[in-house]
């Protein structure tokens, strides 16, 4: 252990991080060799390799992984010690908060977190930008924005996520349907054209793997009309044509009266998805960010609770 200091810590967190020692190199601001040489030294301490080479490039050992979440933590302990914490004063302090969200949660979400706000932090200012979750770490570890809200496939175990209520799915079609009047059958759901959440050719957003994950069970499938990128977008198709969409209930509940949709329950069993917050450990335990996400967790109250499962990806405060 006297043979490491914080320069070599801060390599180990950025080889691991990266899995590549000249993007490690670029991350620190050092050159490959150097960090070529930081590395057989860290192998030595260690007495293991951290990086090993597969078919999909280095890939980190577990023992890397693990010494590399305590040197983060060492790092940070040593950053807070330096700098000291700075405080968050919800009624005096400004601050500006960046959120992806897709437009069809922040339509539900966003007025109920403005109003929240407005009385207990009215110097903070929210900035909505329109989500792609294929891109959730990725905007992250590049700070281009502060949180993700929404139902990605999956969660990179770099970041802290934590679940804040489950979304019941339904099936929409509009009022005046020919073929749907009050409840939909089976046939009617595999033989009506549907609109479908995501681009490309598969499905991205979970709603839709979770439906063809049912369909496949039964061995069926369905048809696709449309492919849209929002929730909003597919009710107003839905709306104004004779096609049908699978959607989260409860935001599309407030779209229904608008646009005269019925709101029908789905003929098959559909694992419903959990609305998560994403954030990553850059921001994990600054204040400000952690007084955003409390209030995010008391306006995720009014919705539906979700039932706390074993295994979540990083959750809980700090």
């Amino acid at each position: 252990m006297k043979s490491l200091d914080v320069h070599m810590l801060a390599c180990l967190d950025a080889l691991v991080t990266e899995a590549h020692v000249s993007r490690a190199a670029s991350r620190i601001g050092i050159g490959q060799p150097a960090m070529s040489e930081v590395l057989a030294r860290l192998r030595l301490v260690f007495g293991d390799p951290l990086l090993v080479r597969t078919r999909q490039g280095m890939t980190p050992t577990p023992r890397a992984l693990h010494a590399a979440a305590q040197a983060r933590e060492a790092l940070r302990l040593i950053e807070d010690a330096l700098s000291g914490h700075e405080r968050f004063e919800p009624g005096s302090t400004t601050m500006d908060f960046r959120i992806v969200a897709l437009s069809s949660l922040a339509f539900s979400m966003l007025p109920r977190l403005v109003r929240h706000l407005e009385d207990r932090a009215p110097g903070v200012r929210l900035m909505m930008q329109p989500a792609d979750v294929r891109r959730t770490h990725e905007m992250l570890e590049a700070n281009e924005c502060d949180m993700v809200l929404g139902y990605p496939p999956s969660v990179s175990s770099g970041l802290h996520a934590q679940p804040l209520f489950r979304l019941r799915l339904a099936c929409i079609a509009r009022r005046g349907h020919p073929r749907i009047r009050g409840k939909i059958s089976f046939e009617d759901y595999l033989s009506i054209p549907h609109v479908v959440l995501g681009a490309g050719s598969s499905p991205v957003s979970t709603i839709e793997v979770s439906v063809e994950r049912a369909l496949k069970r039964r061995r069926r499938s369905r048809i696709v009309g449309v492919r849209t990128p929002d929730l909003l977008v597919s009710s107003a198709v839905v709306a104004g044509t004779d096609l049908i969409a699978t959607v989260p209930e409860r935001i599309v509940r407030e779209l229904a009266s608008m646009l005269s949709l019925q709101l029908l329950k789905p003929p098959l069993a559909l694992a419903d998805p959990n609305i998560l917050m994403i954030w990553h450990e850059r921001t994990h335990r600054d204040p400000g960010h952690r007084f955003l996400r409390q209030a995010i967790r008391e306006v995720a109250k009014e919705f539906e609770p979700v039932e706390r499962r074993p295994r979540q990806p990083r959750t809980g405060e700090a």
